[in-house]
This record gives structure tokens, C-alpha cells and sequence, in this order.
């Protein structure tokens, strides 16, 4: 099983690269400005939020909504996260595949930090909340 998820991974990070590549050396990371966390974020969403801009925002767009690699929105209307049913659901698949170009590059405090965030913009967590590592039972609506 291990062989055939490292193969997964690679073939994963070879098609972000390709598509990266498409669109140029440089792609439009963000045709919106990145929106500021919550007044009353707690230290790991505040991580989470710099995390996504530093690690996410080139395929996601900063805003998680306005990429132009990857322009399915991640939270708010449309959004395509609901599909991981809980934040441990989400949380798996980040750190089986997130960050695209290389999972291996932000730890798994690190990937709950960037869950976190994503949660609060999506609404399913409240800005000042601070989930366990690896997520928990929260719902993603």
C-alpha cells in the first residue's frame, strides 16, 4: 500500500507541476487580496492563515476562491470541501496530498493550523476555536 500511495503522490506532484508549468513560470497567485483572519483568531487559525498563503494560495488563490490553477472555490458557496464529510475527513486528505507540489513539506501541526483556517472561512469553526491535531468530528456543511 505504501508503494502505491508514494506513486500516487508522484503522479500527483508531476501532473501540479505540469499544470503549474502550462500557466506559466509564475501564475497569478492572487487576483484578490488575501483576506485578513478573523479579529478574534486564535493563534492556529492566525498559522493556518499565513501557512495557506504561504503554501496553498499558489493553486487556491489567496482568497481560496480566485485561483487560476485550480479555480474550484475550497470554502464559502460552491465550495468543494464538504465532500471530506469532518475536519479529520478533510485533514486526511491534506496530509496525504497537500501541499500539491510536496505533502511532505509542512508537518502535521502545520496542516491542522491550514484545516483550521479553512474551517473558520468556511464557517464550521469558530475563529477563536483550536481543533487537535489531525482534526476531530467537526462537520464540514
Amino acid at each position: 500500500m505504501g508503494r502505491l500511495l508514494q506513486g500516487v503522490r508522484a503522479g500527483r506532484r508531476a501532473a501540479a507541476l505540469a499544470l503549474l508549468a502550462a500557466a506559466g513560470a509564475a501564475p497569478a497567485v492572487a487576483q484578490q487580496a488575501a483576506p485578513a483572519p478573523p479579529a478574534q483568531a486564535g493563534a492556529q487559525v492566525l498559522t493556518g492563515a499565513r501557512l495557506f498563503q504561504e503554501h496553498c494560495a499558489l493553486c487556491h488563490g489567496a482568497t481560496g476562491r480566485d485561483a487560476s490553477v485550480f479555480p474550484r472555490p475550497i470554502w464559502g458557496p460552491g465550495h468543494d470541501i464538504a465532500k471530506f464529510g469532518t475536519a479529520r475527513g478533510l485533514f486526511e486528505y491534506l496530509q496525504m496530498l497537500m501541499p500539491f507540489d510536496n505533502p511532505a513539506k509542512i508537518d502535521d501541526a502545520q496542516k491542522t493550523a491550514v484545516l483550521a483556517y479553512m474551517l473558520v472561512r468556511n464557517g464550521n469553526l469558530a475563529p477563536a476555536a483550536q481543533l487537535p491535531p489531525g482534526g476531530d468530528a467537526t462537520p464540514i456543511r
